[in-house]
């Protein structure tokens, strides 16, 4: 993380706007962002940040991914103190903490129903009845249960019949690739709405896909998920985070 200030007043408040705005430079829009930064002059000239909290609300990542909010906290960070008293601010080190996020079925339903995703749900290759046809998806709805489960409903239209169908399941998330993602599992149909596995698996992937921790983080910040819980209507994950730098606005 390197700032350069035109100051060698290296107040709290300061810090946080410069952070505040490297950070919003990472994102597509924000509906709040806030940064707190604990430090004080002695603390500094020591090479050490008390503590830096990222607390945000109605962030917009890339690919359309919206978090209903997200919190970062960070203890002890290790900064360079000669750059430090000459006006700039650079990690030393790897510092680690934690991260909090929520997801809404709203925002989960905004991504798959983004531009980009649809693209690429249309002219699916299929297999129904032992007849192949191609499939356009035409809209997903993702719902979040309070059993843990997470429903996906999918409105899809053949194009040989130009016939409208619909496929709903409900599948189980666990967190796997050693906290980097989310691996959908236990999928279990609607009576009467089972399509094509290979549907259910492009579908499947899609959602795997939006919930890949690589969607979260920023330059310099990495993310490890170590638990998550679904209740009606919301996603929660934890996470390790650590920060090699700050992103650079």
């Amino acid at each position: 993380m390197l700032f350069s200030l035109a100051t060698q007043d290296l107040g709290q408040q300061t810090l946080n706007r410069i952070a505040e705005f490297a950070l919003s430079s990472q994102l597509d829009e924000s509906d709040q962002l806030s940064v707190d930064v604990k430090t004080d002059p002695s603390l500094l000239a020591q090479g050490k940040l008390a503590s830096l909290t990222i607390d945000g609300e109605g962030l917009v990542m890339q690919k359309d991914l919206r978090m209903q909010k997200m919190v970062i906290q960070l203890e002890n960070i290790a900064v360079s103190p000669i750059k430090a008293l000459t006006g700039n601010i650079e990690l030393t080190e790897t510092s680690t903490g934690k991260a909090d996020i929520v997801l809404t079925e709203a925002d989960i339903n905004r991504a798959f129903n983004s531009q980009t995703l649809q693209e690429q749900m249309q002219n699916l290759q299929m297999q129904i009845d032992n007849d192949p046809v191609t499939l356009d998806v035409l809209a997903v709805e993702c719902h979040l249960l309070p059993q843990g489960a997470i429903g996906i409903n999918a409105k899809i239209k053949i194009r040989e019949t130009e016939e409208i169908q619909q496929t709903y399941f409900t599948t189980i998330p666990r967190v796997s690739d050693g906290g980097r993602g989310v691996s959908l599992n236990n999928v279990s149909y609607a009576e009467g709405k089972e399509l094509s596995p290979k549907l259910t698996e492009a579908l499947l992937e899609k959602a795997r896909s939006i919930l890949n921790l690589s969607n979260f983080e920023m330059d310099g910040i990495s993310l490890e998920i170590n638990q998550l819980l679904v209740k009606k209507g919301e996603l929660d994950l934890s996470a390790i985070a650590q920060i090699t730098k700050f992103p650079k606005p």
